[in-house]
């Protein structure tokens, strides 16, 4: 059972029902935003300046002609699905993307054996997404499915686009190049790939070896878990949150294996739940480092983050084969310009405490086409 990290980590991470931030009952004055960094993908917004507008392109303004039909597709997945926000459907559309591009093997690839990989098979084959590693995948993949063909492009495109604007649907998450141009799955996902939660940090490093990935990126990827909740590692605390702040994109999920206050792995803190394969890795020698480094350091993470879930979007594909399509996905909503003030005593020192006012305008202005009234 294997999800829940790295949302393959899945297993608790990202199916989930989650309360969104308190909702604002004003709207601050606009809010501008600074370009954030994507892996790979260079800088969104202007060059690095200050943004005013909605920050959302406009098919008007498309470069590649390929990319034309993708910004109707963005608005289905980004408004029809998500509505604009970190909502359930979002936190799933990512470790969906986990599980689907998970199941590559370097290895199977070597001996030219059926393989998994960034290829949408989850959205094709009805018995894989039925996997009890996919618990609580069924209803994104329901909303997902009609997609390829309604637009008449592949599963693995939709699926990890899909990922990607999860990922910007959340309050201070990255931009990530938004590769199109996959083929269709060849094959189901091989079965017993998806990393486990309860195996050693030997075997999970190993596993993810096996897909291509280093230690550091390892570290950066499971980060996602900032906005994930668990529900079937133990059901009888299902709901249960990762951090305190599940509503936004931020490194607060690093803090709390070690609960940097207590410096105590065993504390947990009041809603929160810890996976042991978490505590495991903020813990051992050999991945603590890296896991550690990003406690407070959003943009540092974010540009490792996006890097390897670039790569994993990419797993069983190259990129020079596929189009980048960049070009449609809107701009990230940074946290930095959302802070209410200082963290004080009590309080994690490491993130900046957020304004819902602020950050509920922030929504409003950069996510506007596609939010429904609440």
């Amino acid at each position: 059972m294997l999800l829940v990290w790295l949302s393959f980590l899945a297993v608790a991470l990202f199916s989930l029902p989650v309360d969104g931030f308190p909702q604002a009952t004003a709207v601050a004055p606009q809010v501008t935003a600074v370009a954030a960094k994507g892996g790979g993908g260079g800088e969104r917004g202007g060059g690095g300046g200050t943004i005013t507008g909605s920050g959302i392109p406009n098919v008007t303004d498309a470069k590649n002609p390929v990319c034309v039909p993708w910004y109707g597709i963005r608005d289905a997945i980004m408004g029809g699905i998500f509505q604009g926000r970190c909502g359930d459907n979002a936190r799933a559309a990512i470790r969906l993307a986990f599980h689907d591009a998970g199941t590559f093997s370097l290895a199977l690839q070597a001996n030219a054996l059926p393989n998994g990989g960034a290829d949408g098979s989850l959205l094709v084959d009805p018995n894989e997404v039925l996997r009890s590693e996919n618990n609580g995948l069924q209803n994104i993949v329901s909303l997902l499915k009609p997609l390829p063909a309604q637009f008449g492009v592949s599963p693995g495109d939709i699926l990890h686009l899909a990922g990607v604007l999860a990922v910007l649907a959340c309050p201070g998450g990255p931009v990530i190049p938004a590769y199109v141009g996959r083929s269709a799955p060849r094959n189901i996902a091989p079965t017993g790939l998806l990393p486990d939660p309860e195996d050693s940090v030997n075997v999970l490093l190993a596993r993810f070896a096996d897909m291509g990935f280093k230690s550091r990126e390892v570290m950066a990827l499971i980060g996602a878990h900032t906005t994930g909740k668990q529900r079937f590692v133990d059901p009888a605390a299902a709901n249960t949150t990762f951090d305190t702040t599940v509503q936004i994109w931020d490194t607060r999920f690093c803090n709390t294996p070690l609960d940097t206050e207590t410096a105590d792995p065993t504390t947990v803190l009041p809603g929160t739940f810890k996976l042991d394969s978490d505590v495991n890795f903020a813990t051992n020698p050999t991945t603590a480092p890296d896991f550690n480094r990003f406690i407070g350091k959003q943009d540092d993470w974010m540009s490792e983050y996006a890097a390897a879930h670039e790569k994993m979007s990419l797993l069983g594909f190259q990129a020079k084969d596929l189009t980048d399509c960049s070009e449609i996905l809107p701009l990230a909503i940074d946290l930095k310009n959302l802070a209410e003030a200082t963290t004080g005593k009590g309080k994690p020192p490491t993130d900046p405490v957020i304004d819902p006012v602020k950050l509920e305008a922030a929504i409003q202005q950069f996510r506007s086409i596609w939010l429904v009234s609440q």
